[in-house]
């Protein structure tokens, strides 16, 4: 029995010693949101097993990667880091130049160069068609004999980089929260590899203290983790080309030529569907392509029609999050955003993806609750939409910005306006009880705002007067309800009681001293619309 308890003691002990030390880590970040590129894999509607997976690019590298859904970011970060033979470390974020080459509208190159031409390292970044699989061609080219090349990749799982846990085995990095599992491997194959805690025994604080890879952790619990693996590239002059895989549907699947091909293939389908406006360059027909393309891929899978505003965490790598999980960031639908994207699709012919928009509109509009957080207003929810939403449809902050409610009407409008009538009577059989609510919710409430779409104050802001005003006589148009546009005609020409006696000042302090304000009757709940009297209003943002 002593024997037995000996056995299990040396055991635990080993074990014990190869966990990385430093729990639980630097608080987290994010990494940039000055994006580069974005990409998933074009699935059909009809397709039943979808590439459920996004990627983005940020400083020459792989940064937020989302799964299964646009609003779940798993990965903050993965780039390849370079010592030479005297110790001295790279960074591809920090310390390589970086340039990037749009190959298709579905595909860049990104590069990254040591300043002295001493190697640079090429990306491109693709999905593939049927798995949550992110794969990275890489191409290295060296001048410069000795020099050893690592991966380090920082997961941020189930949208946090708290409560994470890496481990290792068999040439492959795991990281790993709840359900969601992320496995790294690569056909340069890892030749050693190490896990650790960001900020104390992460790859990168070993390789900087003397240029060599001395950690062989094998396992980090609960915390803000990292993983390293040492490329196995024997020679590293000349060019060296693999793959690197980070997949989350725990099928090791085997990438080749034809697995890019598929991708770019299935965003050519796409892209020959969409018509193209005349006596464009080929440089602009370039353009508008990507950029459709780039809006296009913002659209969940899941839930057709749930638009991300971004796949991306505004000023996200300057600061700390704490939050565990429910970190929004601009990977969320806002009605906003999603009516632009919509509405640039639908312009360019994409009919059926601002149908799915409409409904997922439809399915998150309020039809119970109140606000009471405006002073001396109680405001009934019901007809109104959302500030912004996870893609299940569940709220995120909860605003009430008056535009929200006027761009769905819009949206219902110009896809109205592209149908036969045949689908005209089915629209609004489909939508009238939408529009109606929402309409009657502006009667009702406009056209002061709870919040002003930028500033996020109360008051009536002749933008979103615009998007209100607008948004009713597109209903009453609908409708045939005379009652809409009669109020949107009222607000802007009732005699000494309109837009303009609301927000146009004479004694500005620019230019003339007449012009438009941003907001009118911000000072507070009860403030006065009268743009020519002085008030201090706070600016939220």
């Amino acid at each position: 029995m002593r024997f037995l308890f000996l056995i299990c003691f040396i055991f635990s002990s080993q074990a014990k010693a190869n966990e990385a030390f430093g729990r639980p880590g630097m608080p987290p970040i994010w990494s940039s949101a000055k994006k580069i590129h974005v990409g998933t894999f074009f699935n059909r509607y009809t397709e039943k097993k979808k590439s459920k997976v996004w990627l983005s690019v940020a400083d020459g590298a792989l940064t937020e990667v989302f799964y299964p859904h646009i609003d779940k970011p798993q990965i903050k970060d993965a780039q390849i880091v370079v010592v030479d033979r005297m110790g001295r470390v790279w960074r591809e974020k920090e310390d390589l130049a970086h340039s990037v080459k749009v190959v298709h509208p579905s595909l860049v190159k990104v590069k990254n160069t040591e300043k002295n031409g001493r190697f640079s390292i090429t990306h491109t970044f693709y999905t593939l068609k049927d798995k949550a699989t992110v794969i990275d061609n890489v191409e290295i080219n060296s001048r410069e004999p000795g020099l050893q090349f690592f991966l380090l990749v920082n997961p941020h799982l189930n949208n946090s980089g708290i409560g994470d846990r890496a481990y290792s085995y068999n040439n492959t990095l795991n990281f790993h929260e709840g359900k969601t599992k992320l496995s790294v491997y690569t056909s340069a194959q890892f030749s050693k590899t190490s896990v650790g805690f960001v900020g104390f025994s992460d790859g990168y604080q070993d390789l900087a203290r003397d240029g060599r890879m001395d950690f062989d952790f094998t396992t980090a619990t609960n915390g803000n983790v990292a993983g390293m693996g040492q490329l196995g590239i024997t020679d590293s002059l000349g060019e060296n080309k693999f793959w690197i895989a980070y997949d989350f549907s725990g099928e090791t699947p085997r990438p080749d030529s034809s697995s890019l091909q598929a991708y770019v293939n299935g965003w050519n389908y796409y892209i020959k569907s969409l018509k193209r406006p005349k006596a464009m360059t080929q440089k602009q027909a370039k353009l508008y392509s990507r950029s459709l393309v780039t809006i296009k891929t913002h659209e969940d899978k899941t839930f057709p029609g749930a638009m991300a505003a971004s796949l991306s965490k505004p000023w996200g790598d300057l600061f700390e999050d704490k939050s565990s999980g429910e970190s929004g960031g601009y990977h969320l639908t806002w009605p906003r955003d999603l009516f632009h994207k919509a509405y640039a699709l639908l312009s360019s012919g994409d009919y059926h993806t601002a149908h799915r928009a409409l409904r997922f509109l439809k399915k998150i509009q309020f039809k119970s609750g109140v606000w009471d957080n405006y002073g001396p207003r109680v405001i009934q929810r019901k007809g109104a939409f959302p500030q912004n939403v996870w893609t299940s449809g569940d709220e995120y902050w909860t605003g009430l910005q008056l535009d929200q409610v006027g761009y769905p009407i819009q949206l219902f409008y110009h896809l109205w306006k592209r149908s036969s009538s045949g689908k005209r009577n089915a629209l609004l059989n489909e939508f009238r009880t939408m529009l109606t609510l929402a309409a009657d919710f502006i009667v009702r409430y406009g056209p002061w705002s709870a919040q002003e779409r930028w500033e996020e104050n109360f008051g009536i802001s002749p933008s979103t007067f615009a998007v209100a005003t607008t948004a009713l006589k597109m209903a009453s148009e609908v409708l045939g309800n005379e009652r809409y546009k009669k109020t949107a005609h009222g607000w802007m020409t009732k005699p000494g009681d309109n837009i303009f006696t609301w927000t146009v000042t004479k004694n500005g302090m620019y230019g003339d001293g007449e012009y438009f304000v941003r907001i009118s009757g911000c000072a507070n709940y009860t403030a006065r619309w009268n743009p020519n009297v002085f008030q201090n209003c706070h600016i939220s943002n």
